[in-house]
């Protein structure tokens, strides 16, 4: 099967909005999502940031890869995290980090296979957040200088 890695372009917005809902199906939180789709063409996507270490230096945070269900073990997702490293590596950053939520073995095995680092398990990471009220709340706390 041939495919295209590419950047997104404007025109792609309808695609990733499906893409990200049918994801946001597979990982069991589809109320979290707040778009809408329509149609589609492209088959997968990567979604992607800069963050920095402080004591490592610049990284890249890949928060998506998904391919849709029909086009899965054709090379695709690989490609796509392939690509996400290599835009990385071509801006200076000395890691990729992402998350995997604990049910998907399937995604986890993939990734270990690729030699990605289940940093849960050799150094103790735990991932944690603040929305809503709590993020409210913490921000109301700031100093007011």
């Amino acid at each position: 099967m041939e495919f295209t890695v590419r950047a997104a372009k404007p025109e792609d917005c309808k695609d990733v909005s499906r893409m990200i809902m049918e994801l946001a199906i597979y990982e069991k939180m589809q109320d979290q999502v707040k778009i809408s789709h329509k149609g589609h063409m492209k088959v997968g996507y990567a979604l992607y940031f800069y963050t920095y270490s402080t004591w490592k230096g610049r990284s890249v945070y890949m928060e998506d890869l998904y391919v849709m269900p029909e086009f899965r073990g054709k090379g695709i997702g690989k490609a796509l995290m392939s690509k996400v490293a290599a835009v990385g590596k071509e801006q200076q950053c000395i890691r990729m980090n992402f998350s995997v939520l604990d049910w998907n073995t399937q995604s986890l095995d993939f990734y270990l296979a690729k030699g990605a680092q289940d940093l849960t398990a050799s150094e103790g990471w735990h991932f944690l957040r603040f929305d809503g009220e709590t993020l409210d709340k913490l921000a109301e706390e700031a100093p007011k200088n």
